[in-house]
């Protein structure tokens, strides 16, 4: 995998991280709540299982194309 493919990927996973944990800082606020979204410990639970994924991506990522693994080939 090449430098850029490999940042570009981090900074969508990255993204995605923030934009879970920012819907959670909204959703823990009472007056941002949104009538449609009552269950509440649903929606951060989807969101937290969002950032896992994410963060999941990014270390599978480094485990497999990280400068580590190109050190072990060399």
């Amino acid at each position: 995998m090449n430098e850029r493919l490999k940042m570009v990927l981090k900074k969508k996973y990255e993204a995605e991280i923030e934009d879970a944990k920012y819907k959670i800082e909204c959703y823990s606020q009472q007056e941002l709540l949104i009538p449609d979204h009552a269950d509440i410990t649903g929606e951060v639970d989807k969101l937290l299982h969002q950032i896992g994924h994410a963060e999941e991506k990014m270390a599978v990522i480094e485990l497999h194309y990280g400068e580590k693994k190109a050190k072990e080939i060399l």
